[in-house]
């Protein structure tokens, strides 16, 4: 596609021909067509300004928006010759380190903990978590080796050192980082999360380096600055210096990622102060190409909500397209609207089943339906997560029914695997060598689950303490009464599987082990789901387990005739048809209780300044959500809907908005009723900038865009006075 047959609007143009000497700040709104904005602003730098490839450098936030911008760049009719290197974060820290070891500034037998040897990295933080609970410098059972991984990785994108780092939830990550920071150091050993602090500390340190990667750099543009953290941000300053212009893209109504470290402040505040050497202009996209007025100005309702935010308009570019939010009220009953949606649009309107997508705040929020799509025999996939009756959580519980079931069977490798799995689950306070000395001798004696069990409460075993042996005791008992049960013929698996989770106390466990907050609390909900989702069959344990070992929710379809079932958050650059979010309740989206790791630097070192509240955040994370569909959201709600739906304003600015799209379409009568709306005050005072300002501008309806504004005003006239 050369730029002839690609018309950029007005607002892309401002932002391809900005001048040279100064940094940019562009702000652009979902489906603004920002990366093809950026493509021929490097056309424009190549070609009109003579800027050398090599003089430029681009920084995406991942590997799919790297590959559609060199794509972009490609459509642009730009010589592959005359393109500059298109890079991540990480990819581009890769080179500056492949590079250091070439130089032999890091040593030659380094070693990638990256793809197939990423388990190394989680073996490595179990073994750590282990030797730290022999040596009882952390609790048995209290370190989730997820969540040390997690608030390592936090750390490290923060640039904080072992020696810095600090935790609201105490020192037991801390201890956790500072071993495996050991272990990992003495292997010469790179993951992916030190990609960025390793190149940082390259450049600063190594001039040669800093020569070979900064030294020509004219031009830097960088893609979702909005999702930065620290470590990047700081990237960014190096490979600025003092001479480079800088360009920014991104959108801070679209800042999802906080809870990993990034911050809107970089976006909001911080980019002008820090890039002071040279002008910072600021430019919008705020016309969307991926949807209608409808969905566009919904979105715009619920975003002006937050108050830490960069104020922006957010216009339909094609305000003729009719692209619709349907909300459906009634706690199940709105999970089968849905699911009958999914139908009719898959048979009868012959949607592609790979344009429709499930998204949640949760992957338990999602659970109901994703139970009425196997009820339904509608194939699907879950992204990012196991289908709901096959998560951890839920396999724990199967797991001890089959322990039950094998009870008095002699142990073999099998029911070994179900003894680790339960054991600790919830926590007795076990230690791994303590289960595999149980497990050794069971084998060496052709012992029963049961038979090596009673050997350890009744004191026969050495190996096992008083303090043991009452929590073994308590473990037989309840495999005893669960085996009794389970060869009950009236038994139904449902009411097993709550009497279960009552005597285990078993959703307590949860909070217990991971603490309050999003962990337990999804862990929990899918229990609660997977028992609401057994009870309505009303089979036996034995056929429970039968039928989820049969179970298969793509019913042998190819990926492409899957509906996918995933979170907001791995959406980021995705669109779709269609959007469907269920069980859009309060306390699931928005989820207002604290869920992140509260990770910090003990030196107050970390820039980027604090958190959002609890509820921009969310309601960023919705607004994402329904700005990924193209042509319709579907939104289900149960007991208590969620204030978003409110937020929205869906009713009132359907109506207006088809007003627009009617007179888009050259229904002279519409303009008639935008008068009787505004004289009727029913249009608000956001909404109507956006109305007389972007939609009828674009439709050249100058003359009805101030008749509006005049019935506004006086009808805000006379409320006011009366």
């Amino acid at each position: 596609m050369s730029s002839e047959q690609f018309k950029l609007t007005t607002e892309q143009e401002l932002v391809v021909n900005h001048p040279l000497g100064s940094h940019a700040r562009v702000l652009a709104v979902a489906g603004s067509g920002k990366s093809i904005t950026m493509a021929y602003r490097i056309r424009q730098l190549v070609q009109k300004h003579g800027v050398k490839p090599n003089q430029i450098q681009v920084l995406m936030f991942n590997a799919l928006a790297r590959k559609q911008f060199s794509a972009h760049l490609a459509k642009t009719g730009l010589a592959e010759t005359s393109c500059p290197d298109v890079n991540t974060f990480h990819s581009f820290s890769f080179q500056v380190i492949n590079d250091a070891i070439k130089r032999n500034i890091l040593p030659a037998d380094t070693q990638f903990w990256l793809a197939d040897k990423t388990e190394l990295i989680w073996l490595t933080v179990k073994r750590t978590i282990n030797d730290l609970e022999r040596a009882k410098r952390i609790p048995v059972e209290k370190v989730d080796p997820e969540e040390a991984l997690n608030a390592i990785s936090l750390w490290k994108g923060s640039l904080t050192p072992p020696s810095r780092a600090g935790t609201r939830a105490g020192d037991h990550f801390a201890l956790v980082y500072k071993q495996f920071e050991q272990t990992r150091l003495a292997e010469n050993a790179i993951t992916f999360d030190d990609f960025v602090p390793i190149a940082i500390d390259l450049l600063e340190n190594q001039s040669v380096l800093y020569q070979r990667y900064c030294r020509d750099l004219q031009h830097l543009i960088v893609d979702e600055y909005q999702d930065v953290n620290f470590g990047q941000q700081r990237l960014i300053e190096i490979l600025a210096s003092e001479s480079v212009d800088v360009m920014v893209v991104g959108d801070d109504d679209q800042t999802i990622y906080e809870w990993r470290g990034a911050r809107p402040n970089f976006i909001i505040h911080d980019f002008a102060q820090v890039f002071n050497d040279h002008p910072v202009k600021d430019y919008r996209l705020s016309r969307s190409f991926r949807f209608g007025p409808i969905i566009a100005q919904c979105a715009a309702n619920l975003i002006a909500e937050n108050t830490k935010r960069v104020q922006k308009p957010l216009i339909a570019s094609n305000p003729r397209l009719n692209s619709f939010i349907q909300v459906y009220d009634g706690g199940m009953d709105s999970t089968k609207s849905l699911a009958d949606q999914v139908i009719a649009l898959t048979q009868t309107d012959k949607v592609k089943p790979a344009e429709i997508v499930v998204l949640g705040r949760l992957f338990a929020q999602m659970d109901n339906l994703e139970a009425e799509f196997l009820t339904r025999g509608i194939p699907y996939r879950v992204d990012g997560q196991e289908p709901f009756y096959r998560r951890k959580e839920i396999r724990t519980l199967l797991d001890y029914i089959r322990l039950a079931s094998d009870l008095r069977t002699p142990l073999s490798d099998a029911t070994a695997d179900l003894f680790y799995s339960v054991a600790n689950r919830p926590s007795r306070m076990l230690s791994r060598s303590l289960l595999n000395q149980l497990v050794s001798t069971a084998r060496q004696n052709r012992l029963s689950p049961s038979d090596i069990l009673q050997r350890a409460v009744n004191q026969q075993l050495e190996i096992v303490s008083r303090w043991q042996s009452a929590q073994l005791g308590q473990l037989l008992a309840f495999l005893n009464t669960l085996h009794s049960r389970i060869n009950t013929s009236v038994t139904t698996a449902g009411d097993l599987l709550t009497w279960m989770v009552r005597e285990l106390d078993y959703l307590a466990y949860f909070q217990d082990y991971y603490g309050k907050g999003e962990n337990s609390d999804e862990k929990a909900q899918a229990v609660v789901n997977f028992i609401r989702y057994v009870d309505q069959k009303g089979i036996s344990p034995r056929s429970l387990l039968d039928q989820l070992s049969q179970l298969d929710t793509t019913q042998g379809k190819p990926e492409e005739e899957l509906i996918v079932f995933t979170t907001i958050f791995r959406t980021k650059g995705l669109e779709f048809d269609y959007v469907l979010i269920p069980q859009c309740d309060e306390n699931v989206l928005p989820y207002l209780r604290e869920s992140h790791m509260d990770i910090f630097d003990t030196n107050g070192l970390m820039r980027g300044g604090d958190m959002s509240q609890s509820i921009e955040n969310e309601r960023r994370l919705f607004y994402v959500a329904i700005t990924r569909a193209r042509k319709g959201v579907f939104i289900g709600t149960s007991l208590k809907p969620s204030r978003f739906v409110t937020e929205i304003r869906h009713p009132s600015t359907k109506k207006l908005m088809q007003s627009v799209i009617q007179l888009a379409g050259g229904n002279l009568n519409s303009q008639r009723d935008l008068l009787d709306l505004a004289g009727n005050g029913q249009i608000q005072e956001d909404v109507l900038k956006n109305l007389t300002q972007g939609y009828l501008a674009d439709l050249n309806q100058a003359e009805l865009a101030n008749a509006l504004r005049r019935k506004w005003a006086e009808a805000h006239m006379v409320r006011t006075t009366a």
